[in-house]
């Protein structure tokens, strides 16, 4: 049974431990100018970083269904720092992509967390608990942003990786010591488990649903905020890495959002949440459409693209985990392959656009993205479970 203490350990871990994906956000610009590349390359580290946790996601995220959760948990995180030292060591450009892809893979602990925590909460407090975890996700991504783009001005880019590799080891310590073993789930092979896969995507029509809602609304997420650091620190901006950073505050809207939406999923359903987040998304990028060369309509599509996406996914995981609870690892997995497949596929698309067509180019590709994760709302309600209370 979860107990508040350890709500707040998994959803502190989860946070701390997703702000890896995003570090290198705000610091992009910045490591253009050590490594002397263009803006296009290196956009490659965060399309790469996105690559990585989907693929983390596809063939790590399922051994929770297989091994004790805990000790996934403490493992992972090691190879958290281990990815985090090359990362602040790196020399060159091409070290870079490799150690960012690589700390993409194993930085996958919060869908280990995000289903524990759902197999331990009971089912009328279920979108409850997912939200208070996705509080955890949003100030993680929120914190990179800030903190790296701050530090950043501050000290180098390199000095983010060396602090956050602090926070792991401190998190790992945490685990250990606040955390009890959980019982191994199934009995079956590893590779029993990764052919399971293909058939739980082909059989499951909501798990097909969330994946394209996601994905698409996290792709148009990725793509905001991989370009947004462009778009600031040009005319008629120009400001510097700090100021960026500064931006990303807006998005603590996304943090108060989580826990909103799952109480709205226990009362309310999923479904209905789920249709409220992506119309957020799609007006997020008519706002920023509009006002690009206006700070506070720039400011207010941040907190908008935040708000829809991270309340979002606490309305398809509440979904998803009303599936089977002994196939609630893969299923997770699956989904987050689909989600970071989108946030990687944002991130390319973004640079592409800012390159060519800048800013409009930017908010015309993140509006398609969020209608086509709209498009996965039809029909879908006739076909959901109902939650048992």
């Amino acid at each position: 049974m979860l107990t508040k203490r350890m709500v707040w350990l998994l959803s502190a871990t989860a946070g701390f431990t997703v702000a890896n994906v995003y570090l290198n956000q705000t610091l992009l610009v910045s490591m253009a100018d050590s490594f002397g590349v263009s803006a296009t390359q290196i956009g490659m580290i965060a399309t790469l970083s996105q690559i990585g946790y989907a693929l983390g996601n596809l063939f790590l995220v399922p051994l929770g269904d297989l091994y004790e959760r805990r000790r996934i948990i403490l493992l992972l995180l090691a190879f958290v720092c281990v990815g985090l030292l090359a990362s602040a060591m790196a020399q060159s450009f091409i070290w870079m992509v490799t150690a960012s892809l690589f700390l993409g893979f194993v930085t996958i602990v919060p869908q280990i967390i995000v289903p524990l925590a759902a197999s331990l909460a009971k089912a009328n407090e279920r979108g409850k608990i997912l939200g208070n975890i996705a509080v955890g996700l949003v100030s993680g991504i929120l914190c990179a942003r800030l903190v790296s783009g701050f530090v950043d001005a501050q000290f180098g880019w390199r000095a983010v990786y060396w602090l956050s590799l602090g926070f792991t080891v401190l998190f790992i310590v945490l685990i250990r010591l606040g955390l009890p073993k959980n019982k191994e789930s199934q009995n079956m092979s590893y590779k029993q488990l990764l052919l399971s896969l293909g058939p739980i995507f082909m059989k499951e029509n909501v798990l097909k649903r969330v994946c394209l809602s996601q994905g698409m609304m996290f792709a148009a997420f990725s793509l905001f905020w991989t370009t947004l650091v462009f778009l600031l620190t040009s005319p008629p901006y120009s400001y510097g890495s700090g100021a960026v950073g500064t931006i990303g505050l807006v998005s603590i809207g996304g943090a108060f959002a989580a826990p909103v939406i799952g109480r709205f999923i226990d009362n309310r359903g999923a479904g209905l949440a789920n249709m409220i987040c992506m119309v957020i998304g799609l007006l997020s990028f008519i706002v920023a459409f509009a006002g690009g060369g206006f700070l506070p309509a720039v400011i207010a599509s941040a907190l908008l693209v935040t708000v829809g996406t991270q309340a979002n996914q606490v309305a398809c995981q509440a979904k998803l985990f009303q599936l089977s609870p002994e196939k609630r690892s893969r299923l997770n997995g699956l989904y987050m392959v689909s989600t970071f497949l989108g946030g990687a596929l944002g991130s390319f698309v973004g640079v592409q656009a800012w390159s060519h067509f800048h800013w409009t180019g930017v908010c015309t590709a993140g509006l398609i993205m969020v209608a086509i994760a709209l498009s996965s709302a039809i029909g879908s309600e006739k076909q959901m479970p109902v939650a048992s209370h």
